[in-house]
């Protein structure tokens, strides 16, 4: 496993779950075409989440130890990660990473591809991979990290990784942030709540799969799309979001919905759990924005990822 896929792993397996401080459209840069939030340490403190805390420590910190020898339990507390199709992606770690795991990263991606060793202002940063390596489709998604990865320790408390040079830079210059743009046309939007468990969005050009007609249909006329999941006493809330392309399209995505579940809470094969969770969804239509949102039992999580 070389240090861009540990990476990769480690993002990708913290994604059902996310934080406290949360993030907003001020955080991502102009051209964002897709983003993601994840705090881990409130996963670790709120009672309504600690099933979840077990299950992460069972199923996906043992399994990145596993990988790579690394003990991330305590020393994540969150990660955003957002990609542009001009500056690619950008992934930020936040918590007490030791200077023991930084060591073995760093070991990993010494003994696994070609690692370079770089110094921008008096703060080192690296390179792992092949530096002429250039995505095909753009910087869409998690790819542009496969084959080459820019990274760095030198902000306290936070692990930084890009897939460009210049991000790296301007990351180091600005202590780990970039300044975001909420107020320009198309930017994404965002979803917040006092205790966010999980914040993203897409935008969802490009997204069209025309194997699947129904899906194709939906995300063809779907402009951007949003989810929050937050912490609420001790239950977990969800809520999602589609702008549509026109107030008409969202009422006719809206009605599918409906009647999908409509159909699915008679369903008798169905657990009871289940049945409930369906029959606590609503759908609201605001002109061209489709909202669904409906609230989960901590333990009904927990199930459904171990199935």
């Amino acid at each position: 496993m070389n240090l861009p896929r540990i990476f990769f792993f480690v993002l990708l397996f913290s994604f059902p779950f996310a934080g406290h401080a949360g993030v907003s459209a001020d955080d991502f840069p102009n051209g964002t075409i897709w983003y993601l939030h994840t705090d881990l340490k409130l996963i670790r403190t709120k009672d309504s989440t600690r099933e979840l805390q077990v299950w992460l420590e069972d199923e996906v910190y043992e399994e990145i130890y596993d990988e790579s020898g690394i003990d991330l339990t305590e020393e994540l507390d969150s990660v955003t990660a957002f990609s542009s199709h001009d500056d690619g992606t950008v992934i930020v770690f936040e918590g007490p990473i030791s200077k023991e795991s930084q060591d073995k990263l760093v070991a990993l991606a010494t003994l696994e591809s070609r690692l370079d060793i770089r110094d921008y202002d008096g703060r080192t940063y690296y390179h792992a991979g092949d530096e002429e390596h250039v995505p095909q489709n753009g910087h869409e998604a998690f790819d542009d990290l496969e084959e080459s990865a820019y990274f760095s320790f030198a902000v306290d408390n936070k692990a930084i990784v890009t897939s460009t040079e210049a991000q790296m830079k301007s990351l180091l210059e600005n202590g780990g942030k970039i300044a975001g743009s909420a107020s320009h046309d198309g930017a994404l939007f965002v979803l917040t709540a006092d205790q966010s468990l999980v914040q993203a969005g897409v935008d969802t050009e490009g997204l069209v799969d025309d194997d699947d007609d129904f899906q194709s249909n939906i995300i063809r006329n779907t402009e951007q799309a949003a989810i929050l999941v937050a912490g609420r006493d001790d239950v977990i809330a969800v809520e999602a979001q589609l702008i549509s392309s026109e107030p008409e399209m969202a009422q006719a995505i809206g009605g599918i919905i409906n009647g999908l579940i409509s159909l699915q809470a008679f369903n008798p094969d169905l657990d009871p759990e289940i049945v409930a969770l369906i029959r606590n969804t609503k759908v609201e239509i605001d002109d061209n924005v489709l909202s669904i949102n409906t609230v989960i039992d901590p333990g009904l999580v927990t199930t459904v990822l171990d199935d």
